[in-house]
């Protein structure tokens, strides 16, 4: 273990510390990592996180908002006055919208009388289709600060106003803002790069109201903010800054009142706009992340703040958002999959908290909208992918280790058979073979009597029996004869004590197969147990023992013409099949019971390993 994965290795639980753990820890980070960007790459093109990223963005302008609202007064405006043309205004005036040459009349009396203050601009975000005001327009003329915002969808020619309103005013641009797809109005109407026409982009074929306003803000007052002129990338979006501000607000119908005094618009951007109040009926088309509805003009009145204040809200663009949700991937992968469950699900509710809480200092300390719901989502998927690799790899090592005891209680159980047969062969058959020839000793000493033949005879059984037990204990065919010889010769051993004809296929010639000693045991005895079942249950006439080489594989099969078995039928306490199974999974190898193709009846036990030299 290196000094510098000492921290990280600290934090593992005591039976991932063990020995040879390091090696499963690395592996989990690499496929946790793994697991991560792609879950990253999927993510991070939803269209369906998108929509959910809007209402995450209307949430933090809502927290925002309250967060401000926590202070005891709200801030003034010190740029922006609204003058509202509300239903008061309405009633009083007798005014319903202004197309006409009295309601236009009554609008240059109120701009004449703004225009005595002197302020920087005049916003006239009105309806002034129809008829054209003499009177109006030379007001346009002299002043040369009047910015209009058109009504409607400018898609003809007949939703302008007249070409002399448009010829004296100052400026004019597209009145809507930008909307999102819930309809919530959240972007500021900025060009997009790389496009060649209005028609490309999407956007009005004049500049939007809220630049508009900035170029003859620049022109009169002589500077300006430096992001007056936004560019953004059609990827990247750029939002109006919703901050908790009051806009002093004056009735269009005191404007006109002999005793009012202009000079409160001095210097200031003046919009001239509807306030009716909501009706269910008729509701307002303007919607807003503070508010139900909202009049338009107050729409463009916080986004004019946003471009005066340079308090834009940027966004990432697509790209960078993406590197940034891959590299979040890999590292919660990374960290889901090596961390037990009780720290992974720490991890996952403390980093949840950290991204929450930075997504919204950034938001509103910084202006920037950092995405919350891709990342949330990425980090759900590394903590669900991250434990399904955890227990797997968890269950792989647990495995290893199994295989590797069983493998030890192998190795120590032939040991001690070894031992067994080494004391039976030194120790137990001297004994019988002294017993022996006492017998014969006694037989010659009593001619008449037949005992001692008799005794002789069950000693040469027993001698017979022990010396066969101790091959079954430590076949040392295996080293004397080799492993093909000596799987020929269990198989005439089944043929000569249990009568039944026995056939070899010798597929690999006299050279020895490219195995360990222990593989070739296994094989031995599994061999060994399969011809033990055909003498014992197959009731078979002819066995057939076939060894081989394929394709890097070496395969064994020993097949009957007996009675045959179902393997789904097997008893799952079969001591003999699972001590098979058992064997082939200790050595790797794959058994199977099948219909041999060389008998019309009977069993097959097929067995495949793979060679050393493969």
């Amino acid at each position: 273990m290196s000094p510098q994965t000492a921290p990280v290795i600290r934090l593992l639980s005591p039976g991932q510390k063990m020995k040879g753990q390091d090696s499963l820890f690395f592996q989990r980070l690499f496929w946790g990592a793994l697991a991560g960007c792609l879950a990253a790459i999927v993510l991070a093109q939803s269209p369906f996180l998108e929509s959910l990223e809007l209402s995450m963005l209307k949430w933090r302008y809502r927290v925002s908002d309250q967060l401000a609202g926590l202070s005891a007064a709200l801030p003034a405006s010190k740029e922006v006055t609204i003058v509202t043309f509300d239903d008061s205004s309405q009633f009083d005036l007798g005014i319903a919208r202004f197309n006409d040459q009295r309601s236009q009349g009554i609008l240059s009396e109120a701009l004449a009388a703004i225009e005595k203050g002197q302020p920087a601009v005049v916003v006239i975000d009105l309806d002034l289709r129809g008829a054209t005001n003499e009177a109006l327009t030379r007001l346009f003329s002299r002043y040369r600060n009047v910015v209009l915002g058109l009504f409607g969808s400018l898609e003809g020619s007949t939703d302008l106003p007249a070409a002399e309103f448009m010829t004296h005013a100052a400026s004019y641009g597209y009145s809507e803002l930008a909307r999102e797809s819930n309809g919530i109005v959240y972007r500021l109407p900025v060009t997009c790069e790389g496009k060649a026409g209005p028609e490309e982009s999407g956007l009005a074929p004049v500049p939007s109201l809220t630049e508009a306003v900035m170029e003859v803000y620049r022109r009169v007052k002589g500077v300006g903010s430096p992001s007056q002129f936004l560019s953004a990338r059609k990827d990247q979006p750029i939002y109006i800054n919703f901050k908790r501000q009051a806009y002093p607000k004056v009735s269009l119908k005191d404007v006109l009142s002999p005793d009012f005094d202009p000079g409160r618009f001095k210097d200031r951007i003046v919009l001239i706009g509807c306030a009716f109040t909501f009706r269910r009926d008729d509701p307002l088309r303007c919607k807003t992340p503070l508010a139900d509805s909202q009049p338009e003009v107050l729409v463009q009145a916080q986004a004019i703040s946003t471009l005066l204040s340079d308090r834009a809200i940027y966004s990432f663009a697509g790209g960078i958002a993406r590197h940034f949700l891959i590299f979040l991937g890999a590292i919660c992968g990374a960290f889901s999959s090596a961390l037990p469950l009780s720290t992974r699900t720490a991890f996952f509710l403390l980093g949840t908290l950290i991204l929450l809480v930075v997504a919204q200092v950034s938001f509103q300390a910084f202006c920037l909208a950092v995405p919350i719901v891709p990342s949330l989502t990425v980090l759900f998927a590394c903590f669900i992918l991250g434990t399904v690799i955890f227990l797997d790899t968890d269950l792989r090592q647990r495995n290893k280790e199994l295989a590797a005891a069983r493998e030890s209680m192998q190795v120590r159980a032939e040991e001690e058979r070894r031992r067994i047969a080494e004391d039976l062969h030194d120790e137990t058959l001297p004994a019988l073979s002294a017993v022996a020839r006492m017998a014969d000793r006694l037989a010659t000493d009593l001619s008449g009597n037949p005992v001692p033949g008799q005794m002789r005879e069950r000693l040469d059984s027993a001698v017979s029996e022990m010396r066969r037990v101790i091959n079954d204990l430590h076949p040392s065919v295996l080293e004397t004869m080799g492993f093909v010889p000596a799987l020929e010769n269990l198989l005439n051993i089944c043929s000569r004590e249990g009568g039944i004809e026995g056939r070899f296929v010798d597929g690999v010639g006299n050279h020895e197969c490219e195995l360990n000693w222990f593989t070739k045991l296994q094989l031995y005895r599994i061999v060994q147990e399969s011809l033990n079942n055909v003498q014992k249950h197959a009731g078979a006439a002819t066995v057939q023992l076939t060894i081989k080489e394929a394709d890097g594989s070496l395969l064994i099969s020993v097949a009957d013409d007996g009675k045959g078995i179902d393997p789904r039928l097997v008893r799952r306490d079969s001591h003999g099949l699972i001590n098979i199974r058992q064997r082939a999974q200790l050595i790797g190898a794959r058994v199977e019971w099948r219909k041999p193709a060389d008998f019309s009846s009977g069993t097959e036990v097929r067995l495949e390993i793979r060679t050393e030299k493969s």
